[in-house]
């Protein structure tokens, strides 16, 4: 069998989220709980959910003696040099005895990030015995960008992502994501199906 001739296309990737996007600890949900979406080649749009008494779901986890003031911010770093590129105030600010919920924060877009980048948002609490290491809630994505492989279709089947560079799990994928037709063979709702569920899979963004 020939493989195809080694030119190289273009491939306009949309990023990644979830798991798959994740460089180092993966996404936790202790005790809140958002979202990343709308990921473009440089921003990203986060939301994180209202909790009702989080004062009172953070005193249960530091038990007697501990914190009775807890600040909450979000971070959106670099996972790969943990350098924040993102910070704000989340959710009203300080959780206290007197101000126990979270609010939710609504859409936020954010921007100026570099393409073809693995991202970690975490929501965290600077209260003794939290901080980065033990973040409220931990989300990975990975914004889009453009890879070049140097073939389209080689003769075993697979896709020329796999020749591109660098060639992280991550970066295969997000190029994989950029060629969104992979199933063209059964009728137009199995390869809907099919080509949804490979979506997922990788971890593709919308």
């Amino acid at each position: 069998m020939v493989g195809a001739p080694a030119w190289a296309q273009t491939i306009t990737a949309p990023g990644l989220v979830g798991q798959p996007a994740c460089a180092g600890p993966g996404e936790t949900d202790d005790p809140l709980s958002g979202s990343v979406k709308a990921i473009t080649t440089s921003g990203v749009t986060i939301n994180i959910d209202a909790y009702s008494n989080l004062y009172g779901a953070l005193r249960a986890q530091t038990g007697d003696g501990g914190p009775t003031l807890f600040p909450i911010q979000f971070y959106i770093r670099d996972a790969r040099t943990g350098t924040i590129v993102a910070a704000a105030t989340a959710g009203g600010g300080t959780r206290s005895s007197g101000s126990p919920n979270l609010n939710a924060t609504g859409d936020l877009p954010r921007s100026g990030l570099n393409p073809n980048t693995l991202y970690v948002l975490t929501v965290e609490t600077t209260a003794s015995g939290f901080g980065e290491s033990r973040p409220l809630m931990r989300r990975c994505f990975m914004t889009g960008g453009t890879y070049t492989p140097t073939n389209t279709v080689i003769d075993n089947g697979s896709t020329g992502c796999f020749s591109i560079s660098p060639r992280t799990p991550q970066d295969v994928r997000n190029c994989l994501c950029g060629r969104s037709g992979w199933w063209t063979t059964g009728n137009s709702t199995e390869n809907t199906a099919r080509n949804n569920a490979t979506k997922t899979s990788l971890g593709c963004a919308n």
